[in-house]
């Protein structure tokens, strides 16, 4: 079977057009280029004034404003440019993700990878979405070291979602071998990339990808990411809720590990602050360890993507802001032995070379402490056995 290209271009000043009238339904969709984004820098009032002063008809006027758009936006556009590579890109969390990705302009190339035989309909439903960034849809496992070519950021989405009807050792079969066969390509790209993992189980699949990397000798710690932003956000939204406050406003640490036995909220450092008795803590607590399990249940079996995605998002924001520069920092599950469990999650500063250090907090409850003391415990043996898999994988 021959593969057909397609192409699809978003023009200045008119609607999107299709170029070729087939798609491929096996390996690649093609590059899909859409708009720039004009900046809509310019001198309004100076327009305005040039259309009083000299009665420009509605035509004219707005082929000036045309003009100036385009003229600014060549003087303001940035010059550097990010690949951001969505690696099962077709699952629930991973479509919408490249969704959100879709809006930010400091992406100018997403691309979208999966085995599903469907990803070139997801890449072109997403390329009818205006945005800076070029879309390129890539289907199958040989396509997987193109798709990660390049790329400054890669995001692991795919495999088996945790489901009570899914077995640990299946979960773990499953996806571990997804990951091992995006970390395997990896070694072939120059310079390493980011990889920010969203596949569960994150305790166990980052020790995993880790030894991985090491054994194809392209470990690099500052670019490893377990993404648990999720744990943060749910608990700064949670906090908010009990203590009826607007979310936007309450910050809520959160470290540990990315399990219902390890994530660890510190409440202690919770802004702003709320007495809170040890009931109360225990509640709290065990309502975010449990989150995923009571979203999936009130989506009738469906996993929480739409939360999950959204962190993910913001990792990916602050992992670019990072390469420009700019100050950033997210939740993740890094190389951290603060703890002796070598892998530990918190809140992470970020530079261009990635993790720079990890949050420290001090004075912790007694109820906090006895709650980090267990969950060490449990992700010793988490990390321990994330090695091991890649001896039974």
């Amino acid at each position: 079977m021959h593969s057909q290209k397609s192409s699809i271009a978003f023009h200045d000043s008119s609607p999107p057009s299709i170029d070729a009238t087939t798609l491929s339904n096996d390996k690649c969709c093609g590059t899909l280029p859409s708009a720039r984004l004009r900046s809509d820098v310019g001198t309004h009032r100076s327009n305005h004034a040039q259309f009083e002063k000299f009665k420009v008809s509605f035509p004219a006027y707005h082929s000036i404003m045309i003009v100036n758009r385009r003229i600014f936006s060549s003087l303001f556009t940035t010059t550097r440019s990010y690949q951001v590579t969505v690696v099962g890109a077709t699952s629930e969390v991973g479509q919408v993700l490249s969704l959100l990705l879709r809006s930010l302009p400091l992406i100018t190339k997403l691309v979208v990878h999966d085995n599903k035989e469907f990803t070139p309909g997801v890449a072109l439903d997403l390329s009818q979405i205006p945005s800076p960034s070029r879309i390129l849809g890539l289907t199958g496992e040989d396509t997987l070291e193109r798709a990660l070519k390049n790329s400054d950021l890669v995001i692991a989405a795919g495999g088996l979602s945790q489901h009570p009807d899914i077995s640990e050792k299946a979960l773990l079969t499953a996806n571990s071998q997804f990951i091992k066969s995006i970390v395997s390509k990896l070694g072939r790209s120059c310079p390493i990339p980011f990889v920010g993992i969203i596949t569960e189980p994150i305790n166990y699949l980052i020790p995993m990808t880790a030894e991985i990397m090491r054994n194809h000798g392209v470990y690099g710690e500052k670019k490893l990411f377990g993404i648990t932003e999720i744990d943060a956000i749910r608990s700064q939204c949670l906090y908010a809720t009990e203590n009826n406050l607007k979310a936007n406003d309450c910050y809520v640490p959160v470290i540990g590990g990315h399990s219902d036995k390890t994530i660890v909220p510190l409440l202690s450092q919770a802004k702003p602050t709320v007495e809170m008795k040890e009931k109360d803590l225990e509640e709290f607590t065990i309502k975010l360890r449990n989150c995923d399990g009571m979203i999936t249940k009130a989506k009738r079996g469906c996993i929480p993507n739409l939360s999950v995605a959204y962190s993910s998002f913001l990792f990916t924001k602050s992992i670019l802001d990072a390469l420009e520069g700019s100050p950033a920092n997210i939740h993740a599950f890094v190389d951290n032995n603060d703890f002796g469990t070598s892998y530990f999650s918190g809140l992470v500063n970020l530079d261009k070379n990635g993790v720079k250090e990890m949050v420290r907090y001090s004075e912790f409850s007694k109820f906090e402490c006895d709650l980090i003391e267990k969950s060490l415990q449990q992700l010793r043996k988490d990390v321990s056995k994330g090695r091991k898999i890649l001896e039974l994988a």
